[in-house]
């Protein structure tokens, strides 16, 4: 029997039970997440990358390559141009804190930043050696359909709820929830080669497949869009929960778990965590019922990517 686990550096089995915790609190969950909620969302999110991982190989396999490049899983995000869209900007952010990195003295191992070269030791210069995740979508988006996409209404209204969480917040508990904001998948070192080892001994135990550093980073941000999906997803059908015959704006209440098209209307929109029970396991497995129903109606809320022609479903995209 294959084990799903690999121990690491300190001989305990690789996982994300900690940094989901946290990313659950950042996106609106209790600060005290439901444990068994939190296994289940590892495990979601763990079923879903390995079945990327999966499919990712083959179009390597039919390109004639053995190893996974950030090529194969941008491909496989190709008809979500609104995720394709937050990839490109998380790329520009990454790349404008690198050059300000160099520009200021920063780290100057060639593992950090990758490609350097030194031009009459004056300006640094990124060799363009590798595509970067903004080559690849430009590649693929032959219609030019991301780059017309100018407003991040997903970063908007995750934006805003945030904002009125944090809202009556004491500077302490702040502390702690911008920590909880800041959690990924990617560890802390300053090797950033490194800094994806944790994340490739938890999906790849068993070393099966080899990876480019660039797919552990699309991997990295496609895991994190699992994680906020779903907590997203979660606040809809408690929304959807709350309607109330014969009132119309039942559904709008309830604070920062409301619909956040919604929060226009300040009436309905309360502010911190009071009243907000913890996600439940029923909570999350009532999201993948809906989400992976085949037909909820054309207009249904969880009516994405669901045509049964399609081989596999993915919650990030």
């Amino acid at each position: 029997m294959v084990s799903y686990f690999t121990l690491d550096a300190t001989g305990e089995p690789a996982n994300f039970q900690k940094e989901i915790s946290n990313m659950m609190h950042g996106f609106g969950d209790n600060p005290n997440p439901n444990a068994a909620t939190v296994v289940l969302m590892e495990n979601i999110v763990l079923q879903q990358l390995r079945s990327m991982i999966q499919e990712a190989a083959e179009v390597a396999t039919l390109r004639g390559q053995k190893i996974i490049s950030n090529y194969e899983i941008i491909y496989l995000m190709r008809k979500n141009k609104i995720k394709l869209k937050r990839l490109h900007d998380y790329q520009a952010k990454l790349d404008h804190i690198d050059k300000r990195q160099v520009g200021l003295g920063g780290p100057t191992d060639p593992l950090v930043v990758q490609g350097l070269m030194l031009d009459d030791e004056k300006e640094p210069i990124l060799k363009k050696t590798k595509r970067n995740h903004i080559s690849i979508i430009r590649e693929l988006d032959t219609a030019d359909e991301v780059s017309l996409i100018t407003f991040d209404s997903i970063d908007y209204l995750r934006k805003v709820r945030a904002a009125k969480i944090t809202e009556t917040m004491s500077f302490d508990k702040y502390e702690v929830y911008h920590k909880a904001r800041c959690s990924s998948f990617r560890t802390g070192h300053s090797n950033i080669a490194k800094s994806y080892s944790k994340l490739e001994l938890w999906i790849n135990p068993s070393k099966e497949y080899k990876f480019t550093q660039s797919a552990l980073e699309v991997l990295s941000f496609i895991a994190y869009e699992t994680v906020a999906e779903i907590i997203d997803a979660v606040f809809l059908t408690r929304q959807d929960a709350k309607k109330r015959n014969g009132d119309p704006f039942s559904k709008f209440e309830g604070g920062h778990f409301c619909n956040p098209a919604s929060l226009t209307n300040a009436v309905y929109i309360k502010s911190g965590y009071e009243g907000v029970p913890a996600i439940t396991v029923a909570d999350v497995r009532e999201v993948l019922r809906r989400y992976f129903t085949p037909r909820t109606g054309m207009n249904g809320l969880f009516f994405r990517n669901m045509s049964m022609e399609l081989p596999s479903r993915y919650i990030a995209f």
